[in-house]
């Protein structure tokens, strides 16, 4: 699953260049001048102006630096390819000493130091992502090894990350226009589905258990998560 996109018809080829250096967890740059920010996936951040880093963000970075500085990489492209920093919003393959690929994306949430985190415009590999995560978790590998990080139950939001994980069942299921949103209380999840997302592509059903992933909104007096992308929702 670390391997093989240019076998896969899913992303288009973009830019090379060799891996100069690993700016944090997610994101690195090549000796073209590119700064590349890996798409699908979330490391924790390091502190800008003043501020403290998030939990594991130095370890998160030497995961990347590992497999990453001075191999020559390959972009690949499966949505929107830059951000408004002029970054490229690239999956990116580099060459082993071996010769054989590595998905640094994959890697990223494999060794745990990432979690995923896909938009309505960058989301082509969410569900292989979302399978290493899982592994990760289980294994208790790199962030998921600390409490911070953890995956968030209906009774436990207070302190949860900025973009938090949250699990429950289905407590029902409506329409609404627009995105979607999930309402979280303890009597369960309130899944809204927007007249946007189209068709789900996991199968939803009240009493079904799901992870939905995303920046809890309290300013309403409740708890929600705003779903703009199916591959926000998980059935366990």
């Amino acid at each position: 699953m670390l391997a093989g996109c240019s076998a896969q018809g899913d992303l288009s080829a973009g830019e090379q260049g060799r891996v100069a250096r690993v700016l944090e967890g997610d994101a690195l740059a090549l000796d073209t001048g590119l700064r590349v920010r890996l798409v699908e996936v979330e490391a924790p951040a390091p502190g800008y102006d003043g501020r403290v880093d998030e939990p594991w963000a130095a370890e998160a970075k030497a995961v990347l630096e590992a497999a990453a500085v001075g191999r020559q990489a390959q972009l690949w492209y499966g949505g929107l390819s830059r951000d408004s920093y002029e970054r490229a919003l690239a999956h990116v393959i580099v060459r082993d000493e071996v010769g054989g690929e590595v998905w640094l994306n994959g890697l990223v949430v494999r060794q745990g130091g990432g979690r995923v985190r896909t938009y309505n415009d960058n989301a082509r590999r969410a569900r292989r992502l979302l399978a290493l995560e899982v592994e990760a978790r289980a294994a208790k590998r790199g962030l998921w090894a600390d409490a911070h990080w953890r995956v968030r139950g209906l009774d436990d939001l207070e302190g949860a990350p900025n973009f938090a994980i949250v699990e429950g069942e289905i407590a029902s299921l409506g329409e609404m226009a627009g995105d979607g949103e999930a309402h979280l209380s303890r009597g369960g999840i309130r899944l809204d589905v927007g007249e946007r997302l189209g068709l789900p592509d996991v199968e939803l059903a009240v009493g079904a258990r799901v992870r939905v992933r995303g920046r809890i909104d309290t300013r309403e007096g409740e708890a929600k998560i705003r779903v703009s992308h199916w591959a926000q929702v998980e059935v366990v």
